[in-house]
């Protein structure tokens, strides 16, 4: 596997190849944007890690060049980043970035999300590869088989692998593979049917974006082995407590986003204080009996309101309902 790790800062580049080296990886490294996007052209990588603030060309810029180029179409984006914002992160995201890691940064929960990313392109290289070798097997088949029940029995057996390669290959595209919930990029695919279907039905579709209070402490106390399974556990309260119509997403680190059709907005806020209970009053073994709460931000998504403004809202209720003290709902 070979990484490029794109780093303005001469510290910072030294100590991020000190934590990665044990990994064992090929590691080539970049002074500014402009020296990267030479690199990026030059030969395919497995994983980038992208400081933002960079001369040149920043972080976001080379997401965006990445995702262009079909050699690196899918490959895991990491975005170092000591910008905080929400929408900073979201920007992050929208250029194409797989995931983000904060500024001052933890060696061990680098060193553990880039090997997450790594394992992750090393599967989608085996059932790429996978679905090639089916592919040439079912040629050389046709080619020089030609007993009927020989090919058919033959045939059968390659289709059904492609159907599996094809299939792990759309969920791995489409799903959070730590949660199993839709990951932002197939969210947004339902949400923009959402939003036609309220434009016809001129019917309000129910938002609300939520946070796990205090995550951080989660794993700065128990390690992220545990905060992966307070995550996992999340989702499956969250996906317990909504209807079939509903649409669950993981939206980014420990952000859950739903979308619910035909909800008003006090059918919205309602479903958002079960939620907020249902945590509060679940109990976290993995946390040694500790509660564990979640923040929400409830906001209404009428037929002549875009969907940006629509989750600006409802991050920005989010944002009051950690100021108004956590474990709470707030309305927009």
């Amino acid at each position: 596997m070979t990484i490029l790790i794109a780093e303005d800062d001469p510290v910072n580049l030294m100590l991020v190849k000190g934590i990665l080296n044990p990994l064992g990886h090929e590691l080539k490294t970049a002074s500014d944007g402009a020296e990267a996007l030479e690199a990026i052209k030059a030969q395919i990588f497995d994983l980038f890690l992208f400081d933002v603030m960079m001369p040149n060309v920043d972080g976001f810029g080379l997401a965006q060049e990445c995702r262009k180029d079909p050699r690196h179409r899918d490959v895991p984006i990491l975005i170092l980043t000591a910008l905080s914002s929400k929408n900073d992160i979201i920007k992050g995201f929208e250029a194409g970035a797989t995931d983000y890691i904060s500024k001052p940064f933890h060696a061990t929960e680098l060193l553990h999300r880039v090997k997450a990313h790594l394992r992750i392109r090393e599967f989608q290289l085996k059932m790429e590869a996978a679905v090639n070798e089916a592919n040439l097997l079912a040629l050389e088949t046709e080619r020089h088989h030609r007993e009927l029940e020989a090919k058919d029995a033959e045939l059968t057996k390659i289709n059904r692998s492609l159907q599996d390669a094809n299939k792990k290959l759309g969920d791995l595209a489409s799903t959070d593979t730590l949660t199993g919930l839709f990951n932002r990029r197939k969210g947004w695919d339902f949400m923009g049917y959402e939003e036609e279907r309220s434009r016809r039905s001129k019917k309000p579709v129910g938002v609300v974006l939520m946070d796990i209070d205090h995550f951080k402490q989660v794993n700065d106390t128990w390690g992220h082995e545990t905060g992966d399974k307070v995550l996992q556990q999340t989702a499956k309260i969250l996906t317990e407590g909504l209807r079939s119509a509903d649409i669950l997403i993981r939206w980014g680190g420990e952000e859950f986003l739903i979308v619910m059709p035909e909800t008003d907005q006090d059918a919205a806020k309602n479903v958002a204080e079960k939620i907020r209970q249902s945590i509060e009053s679940a109990a976290w073994d993995i946390l040694g009996d500790s509660s564990l709460t979640i923040s929400l931000g409830v906001a209404i998504k009428t037929p002549d309101v875009d969907w940006d403004t629509t989750i600006a809202m409802a991050d920005r209720a989010l944002y009051n309902a950690k100021e108004g003290g956590r474990n709470r709902v707030e309305v927009a």
